[in-house]
Order: C-alpha cells, then structure tokens, then sequence
C-alpha cells in the first residue's frame, strides 16, 4: 500500500513553487505522482500529488509543507 497527499496552491501555474515542492517532498521520499491544471476558464488552483511507500514519511512531509505556510490535503492511502 502507498500513501498520497494534495498540495494546491492558487493559479498561475508557477514551474518554481513546484520544482521547490517537488525538492522538499523528495528529501521524504515523495515522488510527484499527478500534476492537475485547470482549463483557463475555471477557477481552481493547481494540483500537486505526491506519493510515498510509507505513511510516516507522509506525514512528515505534509507537516514540513504545512509549516511553510502550503495548503495541504492528507496524507491518506492511495492504491491497493
């Protein structure tokens, strides 16, 4: 079983923020799953999944984001 958490930040795209995040969550073993933009007409933000081999790890992830002022949605498990 894996784990995943949702990083969503506010539109535009910013290939920086990401790269950053994306750094950050690797040094917990996280790996960028997913990447979600939405269409030029909606109003979302943009979406970021991160999946790792063990909750804790997870966990300590979102934690670290979280403590850097990201909106973050989990951890919880992801796949079978």
């Amino acid at each position: 079983m894996t784990f995943m958490f949702e990083v969503y930040y506010k539109p535009p795209v910013d290939p920086a923020r990401e790269e950053v995040l994306t750094q950050q969550v690797s040094g917990f073993g996280g790996l960028l799953d997913f990447r979600e933009v939405p269409e030029p007409h909606e109003n979302l933000g943009i979406c970021l999944t991160y999946e790792f081999e063990g909750l804790e790890q997870a966990e300590q992830a979102a934690s670290f984001l979280r403590g850097r002022g990201e909106h973050v949605e989990g951890p919880v498990t992801y796949g079978p």
